[in-house]
């Protein structure tokens, strides 16, 4: 039989404060930044507006930045599942190493 899925309320606020920050550092790194990138990547600039060095150089610190500051202001499902699966294995985790 499947056991339901704990609640937050069984799990300590700073268990699920990091398994929160886990969770969105996680999906921005994955998901976020490659669509950032590729995003940057495919504008069709050319001439005077083309990328310069500079742009060219710090465009990857810029997508990191803006995945960063978008994961703390969404709230996506993909977050929530990723987030319970952390929570859900930091108990079995402490048996193990008990």
């Amino acid at each position: 039989m499947i056991s339901p899925l704990p609640t937050i309320a069984e799990h300590s606020s700073s268990t699920y404060e990091r398994a929160d920050a886990a969770a969105r550092q996680l999906v921005g790194q994955a998901f976020l930044v490659p669509l950032l990138k590729e995003v940057r990547e495919s504008t069709s600039a050319h001439g005077i507006f083309a990328p310069g060095a500079a742009e060219k150089r710090f465009g990857p610190i810029i997508d990191h930045q803006m995945a960063d500051a978008l994961m703390t202001r969404l709230d996506l499902d993909l977050i929530a599942k990723v987030r319970q699966d952390i929570v859900n294995k930091e108990p079995s985790k402490a048996e193990v190493t008990s």
